[in-house]
């Protein structure tokens, strides 16, 4: 039996929602787009182990990258404490708000991307 439960949530706590969905994959990307480690590392070669383990050395990030993404988390806190302590949670029955929460994360999910037409 399909779940019909459907919420009408305020267009803040949607915009809010929805902008720290684009945080999040800002965030994601500085990071694939960066070196591994924030800071200056020697980095290690532990191939040998039976876990193997190897990161290259790096000089770390910029202080411009590292201000960037201190800001971009701190504003991904700021809207989760503003989704998360929203007044509407206040008028969901509290056997509703797990499924209320879910809903509005995957109602503002955005679309994925289409695959690149292949040449």
């Amino acid at each position: 039996m399909a779940d019909q439960t459907t919420f009408d949530f305020p267009k803040d706590l949607l915009d809010a929602r929805r902008a720290l969905h684009d945080i999040h994959a800002e965030l994601r990307t500085m990071q694939a787009d960066r070196p591994w480690s924030v800071e200056p590392n020697d980095g290690w070669d532990d191939s040998a182990k039976w876990y193997p383990s190897v990161r290259p050395a790096t000089e770390g990030w910029s202080a411009e990258d590292t201000a960037a993404y201190t800001a971009l988390q701190e504003r991904a806190r700021e809207l989760s404490a503003f989704v998360i302590t929203h007044k509407f949670w206040g008028e969901v029955a509290a056997a509703e708000r797990a499924e209320a929460r879910s809903k509005l994360i995957h109602a503002t999910r955005p679309a994925p991307a289409e695959p690149a037409a292949a040449s």
